[in-house]
């Protein structure tokens, strides 16, 4: 390959395009191999404080969100608490190890919360979580 004189006043410069290439394809690479759906992120909840939390060990559960208004969301689509159970019963069906985590904004009245986890034992749920963020996480955010 023949090397290409420059002019005594020309300054050599280094070619960006294939550097550009390779972090076109790097950043594509990565969009594609990042995980970007969460149903535990698709609401922003105000969680309340706990000093430890344990984590769920097996499966993934399903998450019941419980909004501040009194709403109960399951799926991610609305739902009256009446319907619940029978919702988890059919899901039960499917799945006998189901596990639910219950997520509740702060600001949830504790009666409300109840006859969220009372639906969930109506349905023979016997793994029921409610999900809490962890004082050093809160530090973090």
């Amino acid at each position: 390959m023949p090397l290409v004189r420059l002019d005594a006043e020309e300054d050599p410069t280094p070619n960006l395009a294939p550097m550009i290439d390779v972090i076109l394809v790097l950043t594509i690479f990565f969009m594609c191999a990042t995980k970007f759906t969460s149903d535990e992120r698709r609401f922003d909840l105000d969680l309340p404080k706990a000093g430890a939390a344990a984590t769920a060990a097996e499966g993934r559960p399903e998450i019941i969100e419980v909004e501040a208004s009194g709403g109960v969301r399951y799926a991610g689509e609305a739902i009256e608490v009446g319907l619940l159970g029978t919702r988890l019963t059919a899901a039960r069906e499917s799945r006998p190890d189901l596990a639910v985590t219950i997520r509740g904004e702060r600001a949830v009245p504790h009666g409300r919360m109840a006859e969220v986890y009372e639906a969930c034992r109506a349905a023979g749920v016997s793994r029921v979580a409610i999900a809490v963020q962890s004082r050093t996480e809160q530090r973090t955010r």
